[in-house]
């Protein structure tokens, strides 16, 4: 029989989410429950990352250097993987002791990493002003050693070179997740890969504190660092600035996300807050924005509350530092005292 509607395709998703509720929603009190809990959510956490890059040496091509502002600024490739060199640029204070390291990801826009590393040129600066972006210069500034790597593909990793075919009206993170999950992987997976190597390389420096790793992004940078979070043990501390929320809300519902931002089969499992509770009891900073309309308030409030009771659970609501700006999708500061603190913490 012929039903009285023909559904939408944007509908059936919201009549799907609507009644989905993932199968790792934390719902304990005891620091047992969080155990038994995290044990099992990173077991489906690690089955949607999927397969990894090759290892390979960690090469280092220093391109240039650049002293200026009290900052050594340098320009380097990291050979991560076959077939990947990574740009970077490097930062750090000269004349003053290293606070410790920091891997700083930028979010979802073509400049890659140079507003976040500060890097001076009329577009980068308007990033710079409309999203409060300039953090790695700015944690550089203030006394750590930070690398601001471009994923793919943004920045220097995007397709605007002399002869590529431009992908007109079509998003280049979606179109090139679709190629890997062609191939069997996801390119939030090897993203995750290239800034994991990044750790490798800060921890390799004449400069590194042993055991004062942390990492921050905004927005898709948000959402990488909290994946890069919950799958690297070796930081310390982690930085979601305008990002943490949920993939009803954000996705499915406001239809802001692309392919680089999740793991593909993430929601059978669990949301955001979930992802976030594998950082515990490690120190997390989580910053929303009050009119952030891309990230809807609501909903990243209610990850925030289920993200406290995780760490409550844990025994360690202390490490769970949160920010609501007056404002939209930015940053909105103090991640220095942050890092700062958690590393003086994690060292006692």
């Amino acid at each position: 029989m012929r039903p009285q509607s023909i559904t939408s395709t944007r509908q059936f998703f919201l009549d799907l989410v609507a009644r989905h509720e993932p199968e790792c929603f934390f719902k304990g009190s005891t620091r047992e429950d969080f155990e038994k809990w995290q044990e099992r959510f990173r077991e489906r956490f690690s089955s949607c990352v999927g397969p990894l890059p090759e290892r390979v040496p960690l090469k280092i091509e220093r391109l240039w250097v650049v002293e200026e502002g009290g900052l050594r600024k340098e320009k380097i490739l990291l050979y991560t993987a076959p077939d990947t060199w990574v740009p970077a640029i490097v930062l750090r204070p000269l004349d003053r002791d290293v606070k410790g390291s920091l891997v700083a990801i930028h979010g979802h826009g073509r400049w890659g990493k140079d507003p976040v590393a500060g890097v001076d040129y009329p577009e980068s600066r308007d990033d710079e002003v409309y999203y409060n972006y300039r953090y790695g210069a700015e944690l550089a500034e203030a006394g750590f050693l930070v690398i601001c790597p471009d994923l793919r593909p943004f920045g220097e990793r995007g397709d605007r070179m002399p002869g590529e075919h431009p992908l007109e009206n079509r998003d280049p993170c979606n179109v090139h997740a679709l190629k890997g999950w062609l191939l069997g992987f996801n390119l939030m997976a090897y993203n995750l890969w290239d800034l994991m190597r990044c750790v490798d390389y800060l921890i390799e420096s004449e400069h590194a504190v042993a055991g004062r790793i942390g990492a921050i992004g905004l927005s898709g940078g948000g959402a990488a660092a909290m994946h890069f979070g919950a799958m690297d043990s070796r930081l310390s501390a982690t930085a979601v600035i305008c990002a943490l929320n949920s993939y009803k809300a954000w996705a499915v519902e406001n239809d802001n996300f692309c392919g680089t931002q999740f793991l593909p089969g993430m929601f059978q499992f669990g949301d955001h807050a979930e992802i976030c509770g594998l950082i515990a009891p490690r120190h997390l900073l989580v910053q929303i924005g009050g009119f952030d309309y891309g990230f809807p308030v609501a909903a990243s409030m209610e990850a925030l509350e289920r993200l406290k009771k995780i760490y409550g659970a844990a025994g360690v609501s202390q490490r769970l530092v949160s920010t609501l700006g007056f404002g939209g999708h930015k940053y909105y500061g103090g991640a220095e005292s942050f890092f700062t603190g958690a590393f003086d913490d994690s060292a006692a």
